[in-house]
């Protein structure tokens, strides 16, 4: 089956839309991914730093 020219070129930016449009959906996905993962990181309660020395040293005798 032979095709046209401009058929051809119709396919092939057809092609390179659609594939433009995944990237930025990828990237959007990304996006929110990244946003989601630093707002559970920030959420996360911060620890107080010993300063008694307590807690500091785990001696496990095996």
């Amino acid at each position: 089956m032979e095709m046209s020219i401009a058929k051809l070129a119709t396919a092939q930016k057809a092609a390179e839309i659609n594939t433009a449009v995944g990237v930025a959906v990828l990237k959007q996905a990304q996006d929110t991914a990244g946003a989601g993962a630093m707002a559970l990181l920030q959420s996360i309660p911060q620890m107080p730093s010993s300063t008694s020395g307590m807690g500091d040293v785990v001696d496990i005798a095996v």
